[in-house]
Parts: C-alpha cells; structure tokens; sequence
C-alpha cells in the first residue's frame, strides 16, 4: 500500500512501477514469500467464522488465506487501483463468495463500529503520517468487537531511522572493525524519509513509543510485540549485516 491520496496517482498505479513491484519476490510466492508470516500467523490465531478487515491488501494474499481459513467474511482494502483489479483476478468464484475488495485510503478511510473480529494489515501503516497513523488507530478501534485484534507488520524504526538507510563502515577506533554499522542518527526524528526502493518512495519514521503510544492512547491491550531480524539462511550474498539490525516490527493487540 502506498502513501498517497485519491486525488493522486498511487504510486503502485504507475505501469513501470507496478509491473516491477509484481516480480518481487512476496509477490511471486504471496505469504510464503513473507520471511515475517509465521509470527504473525501465529498471532492471529484461528479465523474460523471471524470477520476479517485486511488494510492495505495489496494483492489479496492475507485475504484469500483467510477467506481458505474459514473466515465468515472479508473485507479487503488498497488504494491502488492495480492491486485491488489484480486481487480480485487471483480470487476464485467459491472465496470471492465471502470476498469484497475495495479502493480505500488509510488517511481517509471511515470504518463501521464494532464490524469486525480481525484487523490485520501488513508492511502498510509506514506510509502514514503521524496524524493519518493517530486516525487510523482510532478508526480500527471502533471497528472491532470487544476482545477483536488488531495484528500489523511495519518496518522496524530502527530500520526507517536513518535518512540514508545503508550500513557504513565501523572505524577502528569503534571496537567493532569489520563489521557493518547501521546508523540511527536520526531516531528521535520523526517524519517523512524518502528512499530509493523501487526507484524512489515517501515513508513516515516514527520511534517504538510512537507506535506503542499511539495503540496505548487508542485504547488498546498490547499482547505481542516481535521484531524480525534476518537470519543467516535469509541474507543474501553481498547483504553485510542484514542479520545485525531487525527490519520488521510485528504487534498484536486487542480490544478491551
């Protein structure tokens, strides 16, 4: 899900863009692609006859697992143009039955009170801004019945800190020569960070206590925070150090 409004062009609606997008690998192999899945299949629990809210579905991956999971109903929403057409083409007719996929913007979005049992929403709330985020939390909130969860992956904070997101070289004098160093000179500023992924995006850097305040100050119960950090079997030959810093963050919590 990118950050953008409906009175722009999404960036996923970009044709070069999008098309490079689809061959990344999450996108090739959908949630077994997704190195932070199993925490958060193991978070969410069973979804038998639970109604599901997907934010920021990009390709309808989560909510076809969902919908194949026994969930009573699914609502599946992006801002993309491209990715909701594509999601619905990968929907057979038997899931599409308990299905509804939807355009909708995060900063804008206006949900039901008390309608669903499930918010999940993966690697989308980054592309918010603080007060689109505050909003959000509030809105998915009274959305969910008593006891309902929310579970989001974003990136880590310690992974969006840095204006530059690259590891540099520790100097001698560190103790640590040899080895990669992540830096996090910009942590306490929060923001807009502009990278080049994907030849260039617009996300929000926010600390740990932005996002767990913010879900304190929403109303929330906390139940599970995990960070994904890669292991030797995830990195990549020429990836120095991805194993050194976490890159997900994963949160559950509940209403109470």
């Amino acid at each position: 899900m990118a950050e953008s409004t409906l009175t722009e062009t999404p960036i996923y609606d970009r044709p070069s863009f999008f098309e490079n997008y689809l061959q990344l690998p999450r996108q090739q192999h959908g949630l077994d692609g997704a190195s932070e899945w199993p925490i958060m299949r193991a978070i969410l629990g069973d979804l038998k006859e639970k109604r599901v809210l997907d934010l920021g579905c990009g390709l309808g991956w989560f909510a076809r697992y969902a919908a194949a999971q026994g969930a009573r109903h699914i609502d599946a929403s992006d801002i993309s143009t491209n990715m909701i057409e594509k999601a619905k083409s990968m929907t057979n007719e038997e899931l599409q039955e308990k299905m509804k996929y939807e355009i909708q913007d995060l900063n804008t979005i206006e949900l039901k009170s008390e309608e669903y049992d499930i918010v999940y929403s993966s690697l989308a709330l980054h592309y918010l801004s603080k007060d689109s985020f505050i909003r959000l939390l509030q809105q998915i909130y009274g959305s969910l019945t008593s006891g309902g969860k929310f579970v989001f992956s974003c990136e880590h904070p310690i992974f969006t800190a840095p204006s530059n997101p690259a590891f540099l070289a520790a100097s001698s004098s560190s103790g640590d020569e040899g080895h990669p160093v992540w830096p996090l000179t910009r942590y306490a500023d929060e923001g807009v960070r502009r990278t080049d992924w994907m030849g260039g995006v617009v996300k929000y850097h926010r600390t740990l206590e932005g996002i767990l305040g913010g879900l304190l100050e929403a109303g929330f119960a906390i139940k599970s925070v995990r960070e994904w950090v890669a292991r030797r079997a995830d990195v990549k030959e020429g990836w120095d150090g991805e194993g050194s810093r976490p890159m997900f963050l994963i949160v559950g919590v509940e209403k109470v």
